[in-house]
């Protein structure tokens, strides 16, 4: 209900002559970006709307040719910057100066929407290409979900700081590092597409705030490597590789 009465307010902005830009925000997902698109285009509408035709008149003796009063305030060094009699404002045609406003707002608008629409369809290609390998089965789950399949966490330190999680894996047939590569690409170009839910695949250490991870093969044992920078997402990060062993003890003691 806010965004509609928040629209609704600068649509009346915009017919009063007035000029109210979308707020620049961090946006994620596709629903996100689709939906900035939409409002871009509704407040594109609104300018052109306001513009008018192109030759609509008004009675000249209603603008006044700059601000006099003003200029006569502009000083540098105690000496005024613009002569007296002056205007810093020619007098161009009052209504086709509003026209033309609004139109280069509608045209500001409409590139916004079409870049909102061009990075929700990346969003989505990038899904597909992805998981184009991945099962539909295993893109149900994270693969952090075979939980009787992790022989070993360890906590990553640099420094002596916690930077993330090294989480190794039991020799599994057919696991190797391009497929888990895939596998963590496919879970998180989805993590993104959906605007990053902290709901999505809660209990996989790679769904953190700047993750990276890296696969390797060791002995036999398949590794992976959750680095961030950021102290609370590493603890984080740790703190669910762990948690997939302590639910994998308590349901086998059961």
């Amino acid at each position: 209900m806010r965004t509609v009465s928040q629209l609704a307010l600068v649509i009346a902005a915009v017919g009063c002559g007035g000029s109210q830009p979308l707020p620049r925000t961090e946006l994620h997902g596709y629903a996100a970006r689709m939906e900035a698109a939409d409002r871009a285009d509704q407040l594109a509408d609104a300018h052109r709307r306001a513009a008018g035709p192109p030759d609509t008149l008004i009675n000249p003796d209603n603008y006044q040719c700059g601000d006099v009063d003003l200029d006569e305030q502009l000083t540098s060094g105690g000496k005024p910057l613009i002569k007296l009699g002056a205007r810093s404002v020619p007098c161009w045609n009052p209504a086709e100066e509003n026209a033309q406003r609004q139109r280069l707002a509608a045209e500001r608008l409409h590139r916004r929407a079409q870049d909102e629409r061009h990075a929700a369809a990346g969003l989505l290609e990038a899904e597909r290409e992805a998981c184009r390998e991945i099962s539909p089965a295993e893109i149900e789950h994270s693969p952090f979900a075979h939980r009787q399949e992790i022989a070993e966490i360890i906590p990553h330190r640099e420094r002596g700081q916690i930077r993330g999680v090294r989480i190794v894996f039991k020799p599994v047939v057919g696991l190797s590092p391009a497929w888990m590569e895939q596998a963590i690409a496919c879970h998180r170009a989805r993590f993104e597409r959906l605007g990053e839910p902290p709901t999505y695949l809660a209990d996989d250490p790679t769904l953190v705030a700047g993750a990276v991870a890296t696969v390797s093969l060791h002995r036999g044992h398949l590794e992976v490597l959750v680095e961030t920078r950021d102290d609370v997402a590493a603890h984080v990060a740790l703190g669910r590789a762990q948690d997939l062993v302590r639910t994998r003890t308590r349901t086998a003691a059961r």
